[in-house]
Formats: C-alpha cells, sequence, structure tokens
C-alpha cells in the first residue's frame, strides 16, 4: 500500500529541481557582483550538485530542499525541518546550503557544522532549523540564514 502522507515522486523531484535551480540562479547572481566568481551544475553526479568557482578557489555545494506546506505533521512538528545529507554527498561537498522552500530561507552551512547520526546503521549527517513560536528562526539556525558571503571568503 503506497503512503498517502509523502509528496508523490514527481513532485519530490519537481521540488529538489526547484530548490537546486533556485541555489543556481542565486549564486549566478554572485559572480555579477564578483568577477572572478562562477558557477556550474555539477552533472558528473558525484555528491554535490553545484561548483562555485571564486578564482582559483572550488566551493562544492549540495542543496537540500524541503516544505512542510504538504505535511500530516502537528502546527509544532511543522517548525522544524531536517536537512540530511548521506556520507556520500558529505564526503563531496564543502558547503550544504539547505533551502526552505515556503519560507524561502536560504541556510549556508559549512559541512563541518552538520551533526552526524545514522540510519539503519549508515551514517548521515543533518542540519536541522527550528522556528520558535513567534515565528523567528531559532539563534543556531540564524547564524546561516542568507550567508552567502562565506563562499566568496
Amino acid at each position: 500500500m503506497k503512503n498517502k502522507n509523502k509528496l508523490p515522486p514527481n513532485i519530490q523531484h519537481l521540488l529538489m529541481e526547484i530548490g537546486e535551480k533556485s541555489v543556481l540562479f542565486r549564486l549566478f547572481l554572485l559572480t555579477k557582483e564578483f568577477p572572478d566568481c562562477k558557477v556550474f551544475q555539477n552533472l558528473s553526479g558525484a555528491g554535490y550538485d553545484i561548483l562555485f568557482l571564486n578564482g582559483n578557489k572550488e566551493v562544492k555545494v549540495e542543496v537540500k530542499t524541503r516544505q512542510r506546506l504538504y505535511t500530516t505533521s502537528n502546527e509544532k512538528q511543522k517548525r522544524t525541518v531536517q536537512f540530511t545529507v548521506t556520507k556520500n554527498e558529505y564526503d563531496n561537498c564543502d558547503y550544504v546550503i539547505a533551502y526552505w522552500y515556503e519560507k524561502n530561507y536560504y541556510f549556508i552551512v559549512p559541512k563541518k557544522d552538520l551533526r552526524e547520526t545514522s540510519s539503519n546503521g549508515k551514517a548521515l549527517y543533518k542540519f536541522v532549523v527550528r522556528e520558535l513560536a513567534n515565528g523567528e528562526i531559532d539563534d543556531n539556525s540564524y547564524k546561516y540564514l542568507d550567508e552567502w558571503e562565506q563562499l566568496i571568503v
């Protein structure tokens, strides 16, 4: 029996594409401000989505997109979003850009700041965003919000 609580695979894929293309465009806009920068979509499938070049510096970016519009979670749970990367993605990227779709929030997180966890014996790495009751983001998440300049420095 199919799980009626999950988004259909085609919609999940669409959401992933929206997130990746949105980040790609935001990084492209940075290249206009900083002429030494260039941005490319990774088509090799080597564990990251976007390659950002800043002069001689390469930054490999993994993009994770989440939404809480369509969920059976209660209201309290809707205020927490988990962005999880696999061991392969962790090993191959330098940053994770976590995009919370309906809030239009971008969190630029160095991979060293991800929390290690596991599922079914497999290593995973996680970034968790918590929205407070007043609608603001918790301090741990807020420090990564729209911190695009990390990629430039």
